[in-house]
């Protein structure tokens, strides 16, 4: 039997990850502020009702304190939506220790679960993101996804399997694997080889090359389809000028009058959905970082 109050962050916890979710993925990953906020009012009232002691409140804020600090680093570098961030840092007061697995029983180590959902949010997002993209660039793209694969492409997933036999032979050789750290493995060797073998059509299907007044604040700029000397111009006019789009930024390109448009990507995957499925592994399985090794 869980402990009543365990049950409780539980419960709070996957409803908030469930609405998450809902509103990126039925509206337009668009995640209303002042429900992302007010999970975070949530997750600091569990903590501040919750906690058995001062230490445990302390720890809780400090690794919500983390998150959001690396959180904020990963969104200004144009990786991570300001939802998603806010997500984390709310769950993390929420649940902020990594409790015993429900479905496994091995040591966790007392790692915050923060940790263990994102690893477990990453690792589906690896599976996730072909199986989402790969159908959308053969519809919008109108080739073939094989006439898409450059030679340079090929190399780079051939790397990518071959380290990943090479981590596979360490582990075997030093850590006994059991059925499910072998399965865990295979999993993200495909969605890993996959993704960059593809990379290209995985990318086209995401861009939309759009001028300046059609900017949203939050956009992400695909510098890497841009030329250099394309970037450096822009950065020559517009101080500041990066990945990520904001309002602040929008106002000084529409200022300095920027005509050209940009790769921007649109329609992306709604992250708010391997999240989901992250919180719900990491509830039921802990680590699985550490499901490897055990």
């Amino acid at each position: 039997m869980l402990d009543p109050v365990l049950e409780a962050r539980i419960a709070i916890l996957v409803a908030i990850a469930l609405v998450y979710m809902l509103f990126d993925v039925f509206n337009r990953r668009n995640v209303p502020s002042m429900f992302a906020y007010g999970t975070l009012v949530v997750g600091a009232l569990v903590t501040l009702f919750f906690s058995a002691s001062l230490y445990a409140m302390g720890v809780s804020f400090g690794i919500a304190a983390i998150v959001c600090g690396v959180g904020y680093v990963v969104y200004r570098a144009g990786q991570l939506g300001a939802a998603d961030v806010i997500e984390f840092a709310a769950i993390s007061m929420i649940l902020p220790i990594q409790q015993t697995p429900l479905l496994a029983s091995y040591q966790q180590f007392g790692l915050p679960f923060a940790l263990s959902m994102f690893i477990g949010t990453g690792v589906v997002a690896l599976l996730l993101i072909p199986l989402y993209y790969l159908p959308r660039a053969q519809g919008m793209l109108g080739r073939k996804l094989r006439d898409m694969v450059s030679r340079r492409d090929i190399f780079k997933g051939t790397a990518t399997l071959a380290a990943y036999f090479a981590f596979g032979l360490f582990l075997v050789y030093n850590i006994p694997l059991s059925t499910a750290g072998i399965t865990l493995l295979l999993v993200m060797c495909i969605g890993s080889f996959a993704t960059i073998l593809f990379e290209r059509p995985i990318t086209d299907s995401m861009i939309e090359y759009i001028p300046v007044n059609k900017f949203e604040d939050g956009d992400i700029i695909a510098l890497n389809l841009m030329k250099n000397s394309e970037i450096s111009s822009i950065r020559a006019r517009v101080h500041g000028f990066d990945r990520l789009i904001t309002n602040k930024l929008i106002e000084l390109m529409k200022k300095k009058k920027i005509k050209a448009r940009f790769p921007v990507y649109r329609d992306a995957m709604p992250l708010a959905l391997p999240i989901f499925i992250g919180v719900v592994l990491s509830l039921l399985f802990g680590n699985l970082m550490l499901l490897i090794i055990s």
